[in-house]
């Protein structure tokens, strides 16, 4: 009969050690996501508390909060593989809270949106566009975000849609008066009419593959505001 063979104790530890880095690496993920979630949820909820203060200051009016919005992660099914990537890459980073929230109820659309179009606040939600006046100002918001991400939706919006922007002090009812396609050089799309508006903003063709040379512009116009 031959001996048993040993492993040496060497490729022993190499083993343990391979072992050790994958269920270190397989925490790391779920923590990640955990935490992703937690930011989100955290950011939001810095928002509705933030409009409860806001609201609970003019005792008149009764507070309002936003119910079941974005408190887990978002609806990534329409979403790149690439901007799922980077939405994963960026889950360690903190965000900070949202000027407004964006919701399209048909759709069952529902974004943040923070001030300025970095590739963080677009890739975490929307960004308004720099020289955009604030929502509840006079003039044209504007709001852009990633074709390949949370803005793909907008592909099955239509004309006489709604759009509900929440900020911290009032609501805005919005509907979509216009959708359509123009150059990145059209700058008309931010000129204000005669009505405060808001215009989302994406680059299209939605599926292109590489640098989408048009732009897909939603101008919805306002219709109610409420505190």
């Amino acid at each position: 009969m031959h001996a048993p063979v040993r492993t040496p104790p060497l490729s022993r530890m190499a083993e343990l050690a391979c072992w050790a880095t994958g269920a270190l690496l397989l925490a790391i993920e779920l923590g990640s996501g955990l935490f992703a979630q937690y930011v989100n949820a955290t950011s939001l909820r810095a928002f509705d508390a933030a409009r409860i203060a806001q609201t609970q200051s003019q005792p008149a009016r009764p507070a309002t909060v936003r119910r079941g919005l974005g408190y887990a992660e978002p609806d990534q099914s329409l979403w790149a593989p690439e901007r799922v990537r980077q939405y994963d890459q960026q889950r360690w980073l903190l965000v900070a809270m949202p000027e407004a929230v964006i919701r399209i109820p048909r759709l069952g659309f529902e974004v943040p949106v923070f001030e300025g179009t970095t590739e963080v606040n677009m890739t975490r939600g929307a960004g308004r566009i720099p020289g955009a006046p604030p929502f509840g100002e006079p003039g044209n918001v504007g709001v852009s975000s990633h074709r390949d991400g949370y803005f793909r939706r907008l592909k099955d919006v239509r004309v006489g849609d709604e759009i509900v922007v929440d900020t911290l002090a009032r609501s805005y009812r919005y509907v979509v008066e216009e959708i359509r396609i123009t150059d990145p050089s059209d700058t008309t799309v931010l000129w204000p009419g005669s009505v405060p508006e808001v215009t989302l903003i994406t680059c299209y063709p939605f599926y292109h593959f590489g640098h989408a040379p048009q732009r897909y512009v939603v101008r919805a116009e306002l219709r109610e505001e409420s505190p």
